[in-house]
């Protein structure tokens, strides 16, 4: 199986309803339990340089914070370490 986007690991606060991290299995699980999970012989998703260079862009010209974690807009007040950036 192969997947047109990187792995997103972080929740977006933009408009995707994916409001916890650990919700996200990319953000808990390794590509090998993921594909066993999906019954796949095989996983591989696009790289973050790869996604970039296809929509000929550069980094941080446009909100990829659910594939890297480094949102635009700083978010206000912080959000608890279980939402944002820890899991587990």
């Amino acid at each position: 199986m192969r997947i047109s986007a990187p792995p997103t690991k972080w929740p977006c606060y933009y408009g995707i309803d994916t409001p916890v991290r650990k919700e996200l299995i990319a953000a808990t699980h390794t590509e090998d339990e993921i594909a066993k999970y999906v019954t796949a012989d095989s996983l591989g998703y696009l790289s973050e340089k790869g996604m970039h260079e296809a929509v000929r862009a550069e980094p941080r010209t446009f909100c990829d914070a659910c594939f890297t974690g480094e949102y635009l807009v700083e978010l206000t007040p912080p959000l608890p370490a279980e939402r944002h950036g820890s899991v587990g």
